[in-house]
């Protein structure tokens, strides 16, 4: 692979030149943004939020918070609810495929 800003060759796929520092690949090659999907959600998204950004199961990550809402105290509950309104949610999106309605008014009858 060949760093684009100063021609250098690595063997490897590194993210950073080690020559210049900068940064290598995919421009699409970042990390995830923790955001509440609203396809695969339960109750708020957050725990298939929290599932994507660290590519992990769902049901892992809800185990694991069902867990923490009854284990110590309701600190789980109270971080729940900061993720609900801290985590922004994805923007809805139609399926691959499909077009938005034109609708056409109706003549006068």
């Amino acid at each position: 692979m060949y760093c684009t800003k100063c021609g250098a060759q690595t063997d490897a796929n590194p993210r950073y030149c080690p020559d210049c520092g900068a940064a290598m690949g995919a421009p699409n090659a970042i990390t995830p943004r923790l955001s509440r999907p609203m396809q695969d959600k339960k109750i708020a998204g957050v725990c298939a939020g929290f599932a994507r950004y660290f590519n992990v199961d769902v049901t892992l990550v809800r185990i694991v918070w069902l867990v923490l809402v009854f284990v110590p105290c309701p600190a789980g509950l109270v971080a729940y609810i900061v993720a609900w309104i801290m985590m922004p949610r994805d923007p809805l999106s139609l399926p691959q495929g499909t077009t938005t309605p034109v609708t056409t008014p109706h003549p006068a009858a």
